[in-house]
């Protein structure tokens, strides 16, 4: 059974307001135990008027919201402008994605795909997963099925593993698939089964998996540099790499005095610190890293510019160049290559949720925040509280 993960957990009764643009983007705004709309500046677009809303998506390619509700056990989506784009049905939960006309629907520890807001699997299956050529294998009791991408079942759900045939396709017009069992003896046998291709479109390139980390080539200059840095100021202990070119560009020299960060460009130490440096992330194209002076750390970029003062007890680096901040026993957080100014540490909890897509070129940061009264609420990167309690 596939794990649904809501942004936030609530319930619902009426219907929206028209006060929305055509494709401003919206966000859920809690007043209380009510739930409206609001702009990403937290002005009130759909007053508070439900108490349940359960998650919400923005899609391409008019990136307009659509809002799931639930009441009374059943669950429906509608849009901004209070239309129906789900009737109610007798549902435990949905999770929609970015890019996806698929949503996936869960009733009993059971999964079904709704695609356009009409049922396309029914909600009777253990797992279903999306393959190649808009088909979906599904699984119950242990054996695998495919769905193709009009609803029809073209294979059974009577065999150990399902896959694209290996063979090359003579005929472009159609898709072959290949199901297997194992018999008695344990000998796999193999069945053929021929579907229409359907043409799936490709996901616009910016949108996309983080990128954790980059795996690089030391090259023996590089490795020699890291030698005589050594011999000259002290022991490397890191370095950055220069994403463009994927090489070295600035190493963290542990020296006799505290740390420095040598510049290749340069060639010289940049930076020290009394106490430690780690190297954050890139900012508005400069490499900033985490320093700590008097016990307390900040945060400075490469020309030396201070981005976060000294005042923090920890800045720990997340993924998406999300810093979270602590200072006595409070979070805050300073997003990188965001425009926006750093959120200062006033929240018991903060937790990362996915970007919202704005448009083709913005996603903008949604977070969940716990106050100190234990209240929970929505934050923008903007620093914007999008809650009144």
């Amino acid at each position: 059974m596939k794990k649904i993960y809501l942004l936030f957990l609530l319930s619902i009764t009426t219907v929206f307001s028209q006060n929305a643009k055509k494709n401003e983007l919206l966000l859920p705004y809690r007043d209380g135990n009510l739930w409206g709309l609001c702009d990403t500046l937290g002005k009130v677009k759909v007053k508070p008027f439900t108490t349940g809303m359960v998650d919400f998506m923005t899609t391409p390619p008019n990136f307009k919201g659509k809002y799931v509700i639930k009441k009374n056990g059943k669950i429906s989506i509608i849009d901004q402008h209070k239309r129906t784009l789900l009737a109610e049905m007798n549902l435990d939960s949905v999770k929609m994605y970015p890019f996806s006309k698929d949503i996936y629907v869960y009733k009993n520890n059971k999964i079904g795909v709704i695609r356009n807001f009409k049922m396309l699997i029914p909600v009777q299956y253990d797992e279903i997963s999306l393959t190649s050529n808009q088909s979906y294998v599904v699984e119950k009791g242990g054996k695998q099925g495919l769905i193709n991408s009009k609803g029809k079942q073209l294979i059974p759900v009577a065999y150990t593993t399902i896959h694209e045939s290996w063979g090359e396709n003579e005929n472009s017009k159609k898709f072959h698939w290949v199901a297997e069992n194992e018999n008695n003896d344990g000998e796999e046998n193999e069945v053929g089964f021929t579907d229409s291709v359907v043409l799936v479109d490709e996901t616009p390139e910016w949108y996309g998996p983080p990128v954790i980390g980059m795996k690089i080539q030391v090259t023996e200059e590089e490795e020699n540099r890291s030698k005589s840095i050594g011999e000259k100021y002290g022991e490397v202990v890191s370095f950055s790499i220069n994403r463009n070119s994927a090489t070295i560009d600035m190493y963290i020299v542990k020296m006799n005095d505290g740390y420095g960060v040598y510049s290749v460009d340069q060639d010289k130490i940049i930076l020290k610190s009394d106490e430690s440096i780690e190297v954050c992330g890139m900012n508005n194209g400069y490499t900033t890293f985490l320093m700590k002076k008097n016990s307390q750390m900040g945060l400075i970029d490469e020309t030396g510019k201070v981005l976060l003062d000294y005042e923090y007890d920890t800045i720990e680096k997340e993924w998406m160049g999300i810093c979270m901040l602590k200072k006595d026993n409070k979070k805050g957080m300073f997003v990188l290559n965001s425009i926006y100014k750093p959120v200062k540490p006033k929240y018991k909890e903060i937790k990362i949720l996915e970007a919202i897509p704005v448009s083709e070129s913005w996603q903008f940061g949604l977070f969940e925040v716990t106050t100190e009264a234990g209240k929970k609420g929505l934050l923008g990167e903007n620093g914007v509280e999008y809650f009144k309690n």
